[in-house]
C-alpha cells in the first residue's frame, strides 16, 4: 500500500507537468454523474460480503468465506482504482500526447491543422473537417461537370436542302461519354467517400469527450456491482480507448495523408477528362481521399478493439 501511494503521487506530478487538453477530472465527473448510485452499490456490495462471511462462519461453509474474501479484495481494488482513475487517465493521455507532439514534428506535415499547442482531438477534428469539405466540394464539382457535359452533348445543328434532304449533326456527342465518366466516379467513389467522412466526423465529435463523460460513470457502477463486474471492465477499457487511442491513431493517419499526397509528379495520373496532377478535380485528388474513407477507419477500429480487449484482460486478472 505504501508503494502504491508513492506511485500514484508520482503519476499525478508527471501528469501535471505534461498537461495539455487531456481529461483531468475524470473521477469528479464519475461522482457528479453517478455518485449516489456508486455509494448505493458500495453499501449493497459491503452488505453482501458481510452476509456471505457470516453465513460461512456460522455454517462453516468454506465457499461462502472464500467468496467474501475474494469479493472484498475486488471491492478494495475497485475503490482504489476509482480514486486513482483520474490520475491514471490523465497520465496515460499525457504520455500519448507527449509522444504525438515529439514524433509528428519529425514527419514534417505541412498542413495548417497541426499546432504544437493544441490537443490531438483538435488536430483530428481540423483534419476531418478539411477532408470532409474537400470531398463535398469535389462531389459538387463533379456533378456540375456531369450535368454540364450531358447538356452540351445534346448540342446540334441542322442543314436542310429544299425538296431534298435534311441533315442534323451532333458535333459534341462525345461529351456524353465524358459525362458518364464523371457520373461513374461520383457514384462509385465520391458519394461513398462523402458519406464515410461525414459519419466519421460526427462520431469523432461525439465519442472523444462527450461519450466518455457519459460512459465512465456507468462503467464504474457496473465495475463495483458484483454480477456486472466484467461488463464494467469492458466499458472502462472502451472509454480509455476512445479518449486516448482513437484520436492518436487518427492524427497519424492524417499525418500520413500530408506526407504522401502533398506532391503529385506522376505522369500516369493524367487523364484527358480529369486532367493531371495540377487539376483540383483530377483522379489523384479522388484517390487521396480513399484510404481515410475506407481502409484506415477499419484499421483504426481493429487497433481500438485490440487495445480495449487487452485492458479488459488486465483488469480481469488484476481485480
Amino acid at each position: 500500500m505504501k508503494y502504491t501511494k508513492h506511485l500514484l503521487a508520482l503519476l499525478f506530478l508527471i501528469s501535471l507537468s505534461f498537461s495539455l487538453d487531456c481529461i483531468n477530472n475524470a473521477t469528479d465527473w464519475i461522482f457528479q454523474e453517478q455518485g449516489i448510485m456508486i455509494g448505493g452499490v458500495l453499501i449493497l456490495t459491503v452488505l453482501a460480503i458481510a452476509i456471505s462471511y457470516m453465513i460461512g462462519i456460522f455454517s462453516r461453509n468454506v465457499q461462502f468465506m472464500v467468496f467474501a474474501k475474494d469479493e472484498l479484495y475486488h471491492l478494495g481494488f475497485s475503490v482504489i482504482f476509482l480514486a486513482a482513475f483520474g490520475t491514471i487517465l490523465l497520465f496515460s493521455c499525457n504520455v500519448v500526447e507527449m509522444f504525438y507532439s515529439t514524433t509528428i514534428e519529425d514527419l514534417g506535415p505541412t498542413s495548417p491543422c497541426y499546432d504544437s499547442h493544441v490537443s490531438m482531438g483538435d488536430v483530428t477534428m481540423c483534419y476531418m473537417n478539411s477532408m470532409s469539405s474537400k470531398a463535398s466540394l469535389m462531389s459538387e464539382n463533379y456533378i456540375d461537370k456531369y450535368i454540364g457535359k450531358l447538356m452540351s452533348s445534346t448540342w446540334s445543328f441542322s442543314m436542310s436542302l429544299p425538296l431534298l434532304h435534311s441533315y442534323t449533326v451532333t458535333a459534341q456527342a462525345y461529351k456524353r461519354v465524358e459525362s458518364a465518366q464523371y457520373e461513374t466516379v461520383v457514384n462509385m467513389f465520391l458519394f461513398p467517400v462523402v458519406v464515410s467522412l461525414s459519419i466519421q466526423e460526427l462520431m469523432l465529435t461525439f465519442v472523444v469527450v462527450e461519450f466518455v463523460k457519459w460512459l465512465l460513470p456507468i462503467a464504474f457502477v457496473l465495475r463495483i456491482f458484483i454480477p456486472t463486474r466484467q461488463m464494467g471492465n469492458l466499458l472502462i477499457a472502451l472509454a480509455i480507448a476512445l479518449h486516448i487511442v482513437l484520436p492518436f491513431v487518427y492524427v497519424f493517419n492524417f499525418a500520413m495523408y500530408d506526407v504522401l499526397y502533398q506532391d503529385c509528379n506522376n505522369s500516369f495520373v493524367y487523364d484527358d477528362v480529369f486532367g493531371g496532377c495540377g487539376d483540383p478535380n483530377s483522379f489523384w485528388e479522388v484517390a487521396s481521399l480513399m484510404p481515410q474513407a475506407f481502409f484506415l477507419p477499419n484499421l483504426t477500429i481493429a487497433l481500438v478493439v485490440t487495445f480495449m480487449v487487452s485492458i479488459n484482460k488486465a483488469l480481469r486478472v488484476i481485480g
